[in-house]
């Protein structure tokens, strides 16, 4: 009994170092295996002789039946009969062929109970006590009670080998019939679990199904799936609609890789980063949403292009090759005057929209021009200007260069002092020189005209000296303003 003891302790340690797949329990608990069985006399008496199969008394077919039940995670009972044909006794003499048959009802512990070892392991060894009875030809039903060891091999989810041996004491030995005394029994064969329950009823054992109360199909793991395409409602981002696992059961029309339900052209291949949009120029704006959706262009312009980065596309820049503002709709404005530089009749200088973008002379500027113009003075009877009127004139001409724009009459006046004709040349002499002091400072001539009226236009009366001295006089005249610039 001690060899028998250590054996177990042996087969327990293999049942250790094993993989996984699920073990019989509580969840499969029903269990039929049926085998080759073999009995033994003689190692009773003469345990070394234990793996000596000369002794074993057998038959050459399916002679063991086992039908076992789970009672819990640790325990189960099983009902074993066996047979044999017995033609050696426990001295190992022939006795002919005897037929022999038992019976046992079996306690069995698992060792792969989830303490010992883990439940579902490969190798299940277990250990069980017995009682029942035996028969050796029709000799009469001997009672008997003994024990054993055995495993369960299951290589299958439900299917796998089973081997075990068992010693049995007889508690009956007339003391003749020489296979009367206790015995060793040997089993080996097949092995099938079932009768796991199945709450929903689909044929997926519940502590396979990943929805125990709702039915579904194997494909799903016993989960629901409405629209069949493999992927379970509760995982379906669309379980009303078929569609693709890899967009979780949801459906993409175009292929292009995003759901319908994402996808915001969902007939048209698209990109990803356009929600599923075509983009034909490539420019990061999707085609529905491009103003010019054949040439590459920026996104900020809804895709279209600026060829002169000013920030307006070219499609609404009326100056597309020059650098604008919006105002203008895309048109430079060199001087910021609001008027774009093609309209603006003087580009440079900023003006008023009414006089064309010229800027144009403050009243004060020309009353005090007017006032200057009456101070200048000639030498008597002469076109020649007097050296303390150049100050004046330089900054008249100072004036007429601040607006390049302006246009200007430069008129002479005289008083009735002597020959009118004289007079009138003489204004007109004079008028001239003013003029060409102008043009000499760098006022353009065509900006000038001048002549003169003698006494014509008086301005006081000629009959006293301090109006005769009014009346000799230089005028100059605004006339045009907004000249185009050269």
């Amino acid at each position: 009994m001690r060899n028998l003891f250590k054996l177990s302790a042996l087969m327990m340690l293999a049942g250790l170092i094993n993989t996984s797949v699920n073990a019989q329990s509580t969840t499969r608990p029903w269990l039929v295996g049926v085998g080759v069985n073999a009995v033994d006399f003689h190692a009773p008496s003469e345990f070394g002789d234990y793996f000596k199969t000369s002794y074993w008394n057998s038959v050459p077919a399916i002679a063991h039946l086992t039908v076992g039940r789970c009672l819990n995670s640790s325990f189960g009972l099983d009902l074993q009969l066996g047979g044999a044909r017995v033609t050696s006794d426990s001295a190992g003499n022939e006795v002919g062929g005897k037929g022999f048959f038992n019976g046992n009802l079996n306690l069995r512990y698992k060792f792969d109970n989830g303490y010992i070892i883990k439940e579902n392991a490969v190798v299940g060894p277990y250990a069980f006590l017995r009682v029942g009875g035996s028969s050796v030809s029709g000799d009469g039903f001997r009672p008997n009670a003994g024990g054993g060891i055995g495993f369960n091999f299951w290589f299958w989810k439900d299917f796998g080998l089973y081997a075990q041996t068992s010693y049995n004491w007889a508690t009956e030995d007339d003391g003749y019939n020489p296979v009367d005394g206790p015995y060793m029994e040997h089993t080996a064969g097949v092995v099938v679990r079932f009768g796991a329950k199945d709450t929903d009823k689909d044929g997926i054992a519940d502590e396979d199904d990943a929805c125990p109360t709702e039915a579904g199909p194997q494909t799903t793991k016993g989960c629901p799936d409405r629209d069949n395409d493999g992927v379970a409602d509760k995982m379906d981002a669309c379980p009303d609609v078929a569609g693709l696992a890899t967009l979780s059961g949801c459906p993409d029309a175009d292929g292009d890789g995003i759901a319908d339900k994402d996808d915001q052209c969902p007939s048209e291949v698209g990109s990803k980063e356009l929600m599923g949009c075509p983009d034909k120029d490539g420019d990061g704006v999707a085609d529905k949403n491009d103003l010019c959706p054949d040439v590459k262009g920026l996104v900020n312009l809804k895709g279209c292009p600026d060829s002169d980065g000013d920030g307006i596309a070219d499609k609404d820049d009326k100056c597309p090759t020059r650098k604008g503002v919006a105002s203008l709709q895309g048109c430079p404005d060199r001087d910021g005057d609001g008027i774009a530089d093609d309209e603006d009749r003087c580009p440079q200088d900023a003006g008023p929209a009414s006089n064309g973008g010229c800027p144009v002379p403050k009243a004060e500027e020309i009353q005090q021009l007017n006032v200057s113009a009456k101070s200048i003075k000639f030498v008597t009877g002469s076109d020649k200007i007097q050296a303390e009127s150049n100050k004046t004139l330089d900054d008249i001409a100072a004036l007429m260069l601040k607006y390049p724009n302006t246009r200007w009459s430069i008129e002479g006046h005289t008083d009735n002092t002597g020959n009118a004709n004289k007079n009138l040349d003489l204004s007109k002499r004079r008028a001239a020189s003013v003029k060409n002091y102008f043009i000499a400072k760098g006022v353009a001539a065509d900006r000038l005209d001048s002549d003169g009226f003698g006494a014509t236009r008086p301005v006081a009366d000629n009959k006293t000296a301090a109006g005769r001295a009014e009346n000799r006089r230089t005028e100059i005249k605004l006339i045009e303003i907004g000249v185009k610039q050269q």
